[in-house]
């Protein structure tokens, strides 16, 4: 299984692009949204567990 770590899909064009082909090609996927822009690195630090460069788009492949 899949797991996609996106930001907003609204603010962030890179977080959409990998969500939006992989529902066009019917893959299998887990969708984790990290919410940008929180006050006091709280949006790094939920990233950082999932993507060690701190940012989003990341996509995880194995067991979740």
């Amino acid at each position: 299984m899949l797991e996609l770590v996106i930001g907003s899909k609204r603010w962030s064009s890179w977080s959409m692009r990998p969500w939006l082909a992989l529902k066009r090609t019917g893959a299998a996927f887990e969708e984790r949204l990290i919410p940008l822009y929180q006050a006091d690195g709280a949006t790094r630090a939920q990233i950082l567990p999932h993507s060690p460069s701190g940012r989003v788009p990341a996509l995880k492949t194995g067991r979740i």
